[in-house]
């Protein structure tokens, strides 16, 4: 029975994109004989196809809908360019990340997220003055990373020090305050508390930067690893969902001296 309905299911999947879709209640064996093809040249003379356009109009209708939701007002531009070693944009998207994250981290396990890190290069564009539409968060994040809660031991939490000490970008992170002085970090403080090498520490991230993109390879084999299940873009939404206004600010999380 399984096998049978696998085989319609197929038929009907290989017909429509055929356009053609032929259903029976007959009993019958049927093969696919033949797939006819044709090769269509892009260029300026194509003309768009009126009964597809039709076809898709309802969909793109509810779709832009959605897509321009109004969500708050940002009385300021947005940019990941604001400082050297921070930025209101930053700080903003690893605050709400972590957040939402620590949320629900503390309802599965009864513990919470020490600190987050996310990359300088994951963020995609500003977020302009005015009205903030989910369109204009698709636009600053526009991947499906889903956020994930990793624990790392003090050695590989110092990689990840180290990491951004050579870097010295505006990687998004909260629940840090980092002091940078003649390349060298001089004081390091998670949660207000000073760094301690011999424990281990709960990081929030996403899935993409957790197996090794960007070079962040000190994510790649924690101690404990925990999905949230919850993608960054759905994170930022929801909670811009419920404010009046978006908030960001540089407050010296992570600073430069000399």
């Amino acid at each position: 029975m399984r096998t049978k309905l696998y085989k319609i299911i197929v038929l009907i999947l290989i017909s429509s994109l055929l356009n053609k879709i032929v259903v029976s209640c007959k009993e019958k064996n049927s093969e696919l004989k033949m797939i006819r093809g044709e090769q269509v040249e892009i260029s300026p003379d194509l003309k768009p196809d009126q009964e597809f356009l039709k076809a898709i109009q309802p969909y793109k209708n509810a779709l832009q809908s959605k897509i321009n939701e109004a969500l708050c007002y940002n009385p300021r531009v947005l940019s990941r360019n604001e400082a050297e070693l921070e930025s209101s944009l930053g700080n903003f998207y690893a605050d709400v990340c972590f957040k939402s994250a620590d949320s629900i981290f503390f309802k599965s396990s009864g513990r919470h997220i020490d600190f987050a890190l996310f990359n300088y290069g994951g963020i995609r564009t500003e977020i302009q003055k005015g009205t903030v539409t989910v369109k204009d968060i698709f636009k600053l994040m526009p991947f499906e990373n889903k956020l994930v809660v990793v624990r790392l031991s003090g050695a590989k939490v110092t990689e990840l020090f180290d990491y951004l000490v050579k870097k010295e970008q505006a990687h998004p992170v909260s629940g840090l305050q980092l002091v940078l002085d003649n390349g060298k970090l001089s004081s390091i403080r998670i949660q207000g508390k000073a760094f301690e090498t011999d424990k281990s520490y709960w990081v929030l991230t996403h899935d993409y930067l957790q197996h090794g993109g960007d070079n962040m390879s000190f994510f790649t084999e924690p101690l404990e690893l925990v999905s949230t299940d919850y993608k960054v873009r759905d994170a930022l939404i929801d909670h811009l969902r419920i404010q009046d206004t978006l908030r960001g600010f540089l407050d010296n999380r992570f600073i430069k001296i000399n």
